[in-house]
């Protein structure tokens, strides 16, 4: 299934603001503190998304896929 263009423009803003955060040095601490407004995109494209559409997103933006493992590892370490 393909993605959808609010599910690309969504991501698109995670990977955008991720790698410009990291460009200047935030560590992950930081990077979670000044992600908190778009947190609501991220959890919508866990809601919607299909079989491996959050996969393509990874491939597709690479600020997505670091800002998905770190939440992913949170979770696990919440676990």
């Amino acid at each position: 299934m393909s993605l959808s263009e609010q599910q690309i423009e969504a991501a698109r803003k995670i990977d955008q603001r991720v790698k410009q955060l990291r460009s200047v040095g935030a560590d992950n601490d930081k990077l979670l503190a000044l992600m908190h407004d778009l947190m609501p995109n991220f959890k919508i494209l866990l809601d919607t998304a299909q079989p491996g559409q959050m996969d393509e997103l990874c491939v597709r933006f690479e600020g997505f896929h670091y800002y998905a493992k770190l939440l992913e590892r949170l979770a696990q370490g919440i676990a």
